[in-house]
């Protein structure tokens, strides 16, 4: 890791190790270079010089900061809309700053975890508590910087619930129309019921009338 002392002093170190760097990009990096960030260069060589294919394994990196931040200044470059997920392992709940010029950041899970795996080496041994939300920048020039990320006041745990309405259906025929036809059916059968009963219905005899007295 290095740590350039401007942004042409970065863009020339890029350029004699291999690196590409447009014009546009390297005058985004100059906050970072001011702040006096430490920038690391990657290059993926595949096996005997074939073409790249396959999974790549995680890059883990490691370091002391009194902040919690996480770099979005450069995707205010990117030419389509873009999205962000991103997972938190702290002591605490934590929250963004703010939009920076993107849609509202939605939690969609948050709470304490036991850590187990891979996970496990970044989270400690503990229970640790994640945050996870999701961001959406419809318009990606409007970002104005860098997520930082700050404790919530409370460590309140939150699980987004989906619910998909599936319709049901019986031979392909829709249950509901079934169960509607079926209603209607047993209200004509109870009609047609009542009218027989009525015509059936025996009538009584007439009641014999007794003589006026004199």
């Amino acid at each position: 890791m290095r740590v350039a002392r401007s942004s042409s002093a970065l863009r020339n170190w890029l350029k004699a190790n291999g690196f590409r760097l447009p014009d546009a990009l390297a005058t985004e990096l100059r906050p970072y270079v001011t702040q006096r960030w430490e920038y690391v260069a990657i290059r993926l060589a595949p096996a005997a010089h074939g073409p790249l294919t396959g999974t790549l394994d995680p890059l883990r990196l490691s370091f002391a900061s009194d902040r919690l931040v996480y770099p979005m200044r450069l995707s205010r470059l990117a030419k389509t809309s873009q999205s962000l997920g991103l997972y938190v392992l702290a002591p605490h709940r934590m929250e963004p700053r703010g939009a920076l010029g993107g849609a509202e950041p939605e939690v969609f899970f948050a709470g304490r975890i036991t850590p187990v795996g891979a996970l496990r080496e970044l989270g400690g041994n503990g229970r640790t508590f994640l945050t996870a939300l999701d961001q959406n920048f419809p318009q990606p020039q409007r970002i104005t910087g860098d997520h930082e990320l700050r404790r919530t006041a409370a460590d309140t745990p939150f699980q987004r619930v989906t619910y998909a309405d599936v319709l049901l259906t019986v031979a392909g025929v829709p249950a509901w129309v079934l169960t509607v036809g079926g209603a209607l059916l047993l209200l004509v059968a109870a009609a047609a019921l009542v009218a027989v009963l009525h015509r059936h219905r025996p009538v009584p005899p007439p009641r014999p009338v007794s003589p006026p007295l004199t």
